[in-house]
């Protein structure tokens, strides 16, 4: 494959990214590589570029490299093809994503497979020993890797990656007792809604709602190992980062993230555009625009 230079800027304008372009007129590459491992002709990117040591790249690579605006960086920039933006590291991955995006996948299920619903949209792919039960839809343009379980009334959107491992529709932990003070579980009337374009990583499990839904809305990214309880309600946007914990019936707004081991208790509401920080223990709810942190969990400063 080879790119011109004047193809990446054409787009990077249609696109409407701000940029600036120094370097060969009549440049091309035909790959990418990270800093780790630098390939002749290819396009990499530097996060902060001042605080980078440009004499451990060779000029005669021909890199193009995506960074930051810096005019006083130490080197000759003549020797070097960069673009220069506020955001290199979003620019970079959109410039891979046009160029370099991996075909188009078909639909596929695997013959291990147990598939008892025929509401599957189209470019589908299903994994090897997957279950998946009658009541789900699934939208177009989903994957679903290995060992996935689905087993309650559950819709997903479209263009969502669900990981291998991932279990669905789970029963909540939720007991109450009577006279014999014998825990009996409550019973579970609700399912799961997963918006679009959602990802939800390896081994999360996502229990489904008792009288109503557990939603996920569209574009939340789930990592691996996280568990989302019942009724829980996520908003748009939103980050659940590995060993994550959020308790039942629990509302997550647009646009937060949660870091990494955090554990949100039951029935608390994290407000949109907050933070909640690494290994954070959530007792009371927190507000919009806030970042919390600690155990038990306090503000500690207003997210700008």
């Amino acid at each position: 494959m080879r790119i011109n230079i004047s193809e990446i800027l054409s787009f990077l304008g249609d696109a409407k990214f701000k940029y600036e372009y120094s370097g060969k007129a009549d440049f091309f590459i035909e790959g990418f590589c990270p800093l780790s491992e630098l390939k002749p002709k290819s396009i990499t990117w530097i996060k902060e570029i001042e605080s980078f040591d440009f004499s451990t790249i060779n000029a005669p690579l021909n890199l193009l490299i995506v960074t930051t605006h810096n005019p006083s960086v130490n080197c000759d920039v003549s020797e070097y093809n960069f673009i220069h933006t506020d955001n290199p590291k979003v620019v970079y991955f959109e410039i891979l994503r046009n160029f370099f995006a991996p075909p188009q996948k078909t639909s596929h299920v695997a013959s291990s497979a147990v598939i008892e619903t025929s509401n599957i949209g189209s470019n589908v792919s299903i994994g090897h020993n997957c279950y998946i039960c009658k009541d789900v839809t699934i939208g177009d343009n989903v994957t679903i890797k290995n060992n996935v379980v689905i087993e309650c009334p559950t819709k997903i959107g479209s263009d969502c990656n669900i990981e291998s491992g991932v279990i669905i529709g789970s029963s909540g932990y939720g007991y109450y007792t009577h006279n014999d003070k014998r825990p009996k579980q409550v019973p579970e009337y609700g399912g799961v809604i997963i918006g679009d374009r959602v990802s939800i990583g390896s081994n999360t499990c996502i229990a489904r709602g008792t009288l109503s839904d557990t939603i996920i809305e569209d574009d939340v990214k789930i990592d691996n190992l996280c568990h989302i309880a019942h009724n829980v309600f996520i908003g748009a946007r939103s980050y659940v980062i590995a060993l994550s914990m959020i308790a039942g019936s629990c509302v997550i707004g647009e646009d937060v993230h949660v870091a990494p081991g955090a554990l949100i208790m039951d029935q608390k509401t994290i407000g949109k555009n907050s933070i909640v920080g690494l290994g954070a223990v959530v007792t009371k709810s927190v507000d919009a625009n806030k970042v919390v942190a600690g155990v038990p969990a306090k503000v500690i400063r207003d997210k700008g």
